[in-house]
């Protein structure tokens, strides 16, 4: 009984249905369920040893942050286009 794991919390988030289908897919094939992984990354949060990715490091961020300091940009549409296409999210 001392070395029982006691699970009395659990967490949830919500994805797209395709994005869970290829996590499960992919994790599968490294023999792994997609619960593992999850209780597998909370704890390494948990336990501060996690590496968050840094998003605008990427490539493609650079590249874009590049084209705006350079002026390299092209306006596509208003705020009015960008309103009415947010309303049909």
């Amino acid at each position: 009984m001392d070395n029982m794991i006691v699970r009395n919390s659990s967490a949830s988030t919500r994805v797209s249905k395709t994005v869970k289908d290829k996590a499960i897919k992919n994790l599968a094939k490294r023999g792994i369920t997609l619960s593992e992984f999850l209780r597998f990354a909370v704890g390494k949060a948990a336990d501060d040893d996690i590496e968050l990715l840094n998003f605008l490091d990427t490539p493609e961020a650079l590249q874009g942050k590049s084209e705006v300091e350079n002026g390299n940009i092209e306006k596509i549409g208003s705020l009015d286009d960008l309103d009415k296409w947010m309303d049909n999210l």
